[in-house]
């Protein structure tokens, strides 16, 4: 079964109590026969058996009160246990749960609060009015579970209507993942039409970044022609990140080196694939070269082999194919990955004089080049190309130039 994406989908909904003669036992699910109480179930359609997690769904008392999930082979149920005490019981308590299950690849977050209120609004009706200890009200819990089971899969909300006093109001909000610290060498890359999205009361920092973000300009230039703070700028990035209205993919050069993931072996087959990178990597007014031609073109970029000696290789111009976005589509669909320079310092002997350099070294170069710096970092930090970054590295490592450094060896990861 493959893994779902956005918002999960609810696989059954089930409502379990501790019975005084038979312990935990299911009353009621949605759909019928999916969670089965049998050893041997005789359904194709049973997703698991319920008392291999009866001690989990109806748990002893310090588990009450609190989101309780557990898992199965492929499964995952969330349910929030709640124990009720009073002498009107024979035990003297009432335990429940209203339990829900998911693929167990799903991710939960969203769901953790929508369980916790729906367990909480229950205890509050059994309470008040017994609701769900009484025999005659109970059975309302049926058509209450089918609502659950079908408004969240189908709208991802929910009014279900209790009693005068009580109901079960439900919307699921997506979770989204805080994105990875945004670093000033990235290149923001816009999913949607930001331009037409910006209104008056947005934040001022993000409607003058926005502006800026074409694809081109990574974070540190976007803060100079925005004329806004650094940081500021970073927090603005992170915050379209946030919401996966943007991308960051690194700064084109045709110095930068890429590679294949492995992926490629079934994206390759993808008709969307297919379809979409032909028109999108060629240059308006030339022919679209055929998908096995650029899945060939692809396939010849490697470490080691910078985009412009690939060019030079396959004489790309007169292909008509537009570079950068033909590195860019593999990266963005998944397939192309960077392959970054870090240029460590293998035995620290300064060398600050050479006939090559234009430009005078920076004396804090030196000690960045420990490994941990790739050369889009900096190249951004110093506000240099790669041509003169490559001199001051090879001044500093003694080396003879075209690619030898000297003592600054090339690492490409």
């Amino acid at each position: 079964m493959p893994s779902e994406t956005f918002l999960p989908r609810i696989h059954s909904v089930f409502y379990a109590i501790f019975d005084v003669k038979q312990g935990p036992k299911i009353v009621y699910q949605v759909p019928e026969g999916q969670v089965s109480s049998s050893p041997h179930p005789s359904s194709n359609r049973v997703l698991f058996n319920f008392n291999d997690i009866s001690k989990y769904v109806i748990p002893s008392n310090p588990l009450c009160g609190r989101l309780v999930i557990c898992a199965t082979r492929n499964h995952h149920i969330i349910g929030f246990p709640v124990s009720i005490l009073g002498s009107e019981y024979k035990r003297n308590y009432f335990r429940f749960n209203l339990c829900f299950v998911f693929e167990r690849a799903a991710d939960l977050s969203c769901y953790k609060p929508i369980v916790r209120k729906v367990g909480r609004v229950l205890a509050a009706c059994e309470e008040e009015s017994k609701f769900l200890s009484s025999s005659q009200s109970s059975l309302a819990m049926h058509a209450i579970l089918e609502q659950l089971y079908e408004d969240l899969n189908s709208y991802s909300e929910t009014s279900i209507p209790i009693d005068k006093f009580n109901s079960i109001e439900l919307k699921i909000f997506p979770f989204y993942p805080n994105p990875p610290p945004v670093k000033d060498w990235q290149v923001p890359l816009a999913l949607i039409n930001l331009k037409s999205r910006v209104e008056d009361n947005w934040d001022l920092t993000v409607r003058k970044v926005c502006e800026h973000i074409n694809g081109i300009n990574h974070v540190r230039r976007i803060a100079q022609l925005a004329d806004c703070d650094l940081q500021l700028t970073r927090q603005a990035v992170a915050h379209l990140l946030y919401y996966q209205v943007i991308m960051t993919v690194d700064i084109f050069q045709y110095s930068n080196m890429y590679t294949l993931r492995k992926n490629v072996q079934w994206l390759a087959d993808e008709p969307h694939v297919k379809d979409e990178c032909g028109p999108y990597v060629t240059k308006p007014g030339k022919p679209v070269p055929d998908w096995p031609k650029l899945l060939f073109l692809y396939s010849r970029l490697k470490p080691g082999k910078t985009v412009f000696e690939w060019m030079q290789g396959h004489d790309i111009h007169e292909l008509g194919i537009d570079v950068r976005r033909f590195t860019s589509f593999g990266v963005i669909k998944g397939f192309l990955r960077r392959v970054h320079r870090y240029p460590p310092l293998v035995y620290s002997r300064r060398r600050t004089s050479s006939p090559l350099i234009l430009n005078p070294l920076p004396p804090e170069l030196t000690p960045m080049l420990n490994g941990e710096h790739h050369t889009d970092e900096l190249s951004t930090h110093f506000e240099v190309g790669w041509p003169l970054l490559q001199q001051w590295l090879t001044a500093i490592g003694g080396g003879k130039g075209n690619g030898d450094f000297g003592e600054v060896v090339m690492i490409y990861r």
